[in-house]
């Protein structure tokens, strides 16, 4: 049920930010800047998943459990706010309008991360939470290559209404999961159903983990004071700058990648979907030994060097633009910048959790993931600028990727967690 809840994000984000901006790019025209607003929007309401947490900790309907009711509701409006896409005539002509479809949709899709989070952490025993991340992590991928790949041909045969009913449908036989299932014995499919007969040792056992779940709720003003103290470290607040600009880079080249290919070297919105999605080979083994060699060599080793790797892509790819039109070239980098870019990304993910300490550790961490999707809201937001108003070319914008992704790599050296290890054995 896990790993469908992260597929059911995958789809509608692949088919947003891959298959429909192309499409927009590629047969509508659209500019580089008005992509950019579109792919920000799409990734803004992700910076809001500090406000979930607390609003899903705090109201919920307990007979049907603590997670459940939220990932059902979540599911079903991403569903909704899919069809609103429908209502809005030639895409071309109300950017504004579907630029609010997409925010819609989002603020259900991170509602709804946030909520099966939360499930994992509420029922997965530990030994089983690392490979079930893993399940989770790829099924995401999956299907965002689904999205991205499959809905392009969806468009490209029946058009973009398909397209949306595909999705439409693909996330309501979804749903069945988290309605079908229960988080706990003695719960309740919905609000007016009876109550299941449960033995009285698991309704017991059921009972007694949600009292103290309940006693394990803390103040905010608590929270507030840990984590000023968690951020009084030097590693911690450097990580934190760090994690805003390293992803600064993939922000602008989630964008800049569409007008480009569709616009200046004549790929249609279908193969460049095609290969995007098709990335997802080098994305899901680089991951899984991003993870291996992070527990094995260390996590500022994998950071270091699939960050540097990604910069040494794009430096690579803006130095020759004479090969652009090579097929293998300009669909080799589609392939290989996903793959290093997981690499970079799940050490990334590792040290976040390394370094989370106080009482206030899963704040902490989310956190990290926000901030770090604001930097990528950064870079998305940039490709107007750098291209309207400082007139770079796309030779000198790849540069600028490579610069803006090794700069914050100086700062690893500072990321000790050696020293967070030693603050908190003094109890500072």
């Amino acid at each position: 049920m896990l790993c469908a809840m992260y597929f059911a994000q995958g789809v509608p984000w692949g088919f947003m930010v891959t298959a429909l901006i192309s499409y927009l790019t590629g047969e509508k025209g659209v500019s580089d800047a008005s992509a950019g607003e579109l792919t920000a929007v799409v990734l803004l309401p992700w910076t809001f998943k500090l406000v979930w947490g607390p609003l899903i900790d705090s109201v919920t309907i307990r007979s049907m459990g603590r997670r459940r009711p939220w990932i059902i509701f979540a599911e079903l409006m991403m569903a909704l706010s899919l069809l609103g896409i429908l209502m809005l005539g030639d895409l071309s002509n109300n950017l504004r309008m579907l630029g609010w479809m997409f925010f819609i949709h989002n603020c259900f899709a991170s509602l709804q991360d946030v909520a099966t989070d939360a499930l994992a952490v509420d029922v997965l025993p530990p030994e089983e939470q690392g490979r079930t991340n893993g399940m989770m992590w790829c099924s995401k991928l999956v299907g965002k290559a689904i999205g991205a790949s499959g809905m392009a041909v969806v468009i490209s045969n029946w058009g973009l209404p398909a397209a949306v009913f595909a999705q439409f449908g693909i996330l309501i036989i979804i749903m069945f999961f988290p309605l079908l299932l229960l988080e706990r014995p003695g719960e309740k499919r919905f609000p007016w159903s009876n109550r299941p007969i449960a033995s009285t040792d698991e309704f017991s056992r059921s009972e007694e983990k949600l009292a103290a779940e309940s006693k394990s709720l803390r103040s905010p003003l608590h929270v507030l004071r840990d984590i000023r103290r968690a951020y009084s470290s030097v590693v911690t607040s450097v990580f934190l700058v760090f994690g805003v600009v390293i992803v600064i880079g993939w922000g602008i080249v989630e964008v800049i990648t569409k007008p480009l290919y569709t616009q200046q070297l004549g790929w249609d919105f279908v193969q460049f979907s095609n290969v995007s999605g098709t990335a997802v080979v080098t994305e899901m083994p680089a991951a899984i030994l991003g993870g291996y060699l992070a527990d094995r060599f260390g996590r500022r080793k994998v950071m270091a060097i699939g960050f540097f790797l990604y910069g040494l892509l794009a430096a690579v790819f803006g130095s020759f633009p004479g090969l652009w039109d090579r097929s293998w070239f300009a669909g080799g980098y589609l392939l290989l910048n996903p793959g290093v870019l997981a690499l970079g990304s799940v050490g990334f993910i590792s040290m976040s959790m390394r370094i989370s300490w106080t009482k206030a550790a899963a704040t902490m961490f989310t956190i990290y993931m926000t901030v770090s999707n604001i930097g990528h809201v950064i870079g998305n937001k940039l490709v107007g600028p750098l291209r309207d108003d400082y007139e770079f070319s796309y030779e000198q914008i790849f540069w600028f990727v490579a610069i803006v992704t090794w700069l914050p790599l100086l700062l690893l050296p500072l990321v000790n967690p050696q020293r967070v290890d030693d603050m908190d054995q003094r109890g500072q």
